[in-house]
């Protein structure tokens, strides 16, 4: 009898969870915000461009990328990735007074980035929730 008992109350434990809206654990990083995930999608750039990881640029770059460099060029995909293995012009860099706004499946983040040996440079960067996760498709980048 005893055991009818605990499968009854066991039972009526799971639909009085159920009614009651009980939600499952969430899995560990279900809550990380869209914002953190920009910001760390620009340490990641910056260390990407810094060591010269140009499968890794090739990820965060999206190809339909576009920019704007600091002297009024444009920039595509290819001009922002280092060739032959070496550092990029961002070595060394962090990022700074970063701020990030999210609509959608879209973002846009402000800031600077400034290397040690080098002025501060202004940045802001378009990125986009896509197939692969978050990819960088448009920045400017300008001097103060």
């Amino acid at each position: 009898m005893d055991s009818v008992k605990s499968y009854f109350s066991v039972g009526l434990l799971l639909v009085g969870c159920a009614l009651g809206g009980v939600k499952p654990a969430r899995s560990v990083g279900a809550d990380i915000k869209p914002e953190d995930e920009i910001q760390q999608l620009e340490r990641e750039w910056l260390a990407a461009d810094g060591k010269g990881d140009a499968g890794r640029l090739s990820d965060i770059v999206a190809d339909d990328f576009m920019g704007g460099s600091p002297d009024g060029r444009l920039l595509s995909k290819q001009d922002i990735i280092p060739r032959g293995g070496g550092p990029g012009a961002f070595a060394g860099a962090a990022p700074k007074d970063t701020a990030v706004r999210v609509f959608g499946d879209t973002a846009v983040l402000m800031g600077a980035i400034k290397a040690a040996d080098s002025p501060e440079i202004r940045v802001t960067l378009v990125c986009q929730k896509r197939a692969k996760g978050w990819q960088m498709i448009a920045a400017h980048l300008s001097h103060p």
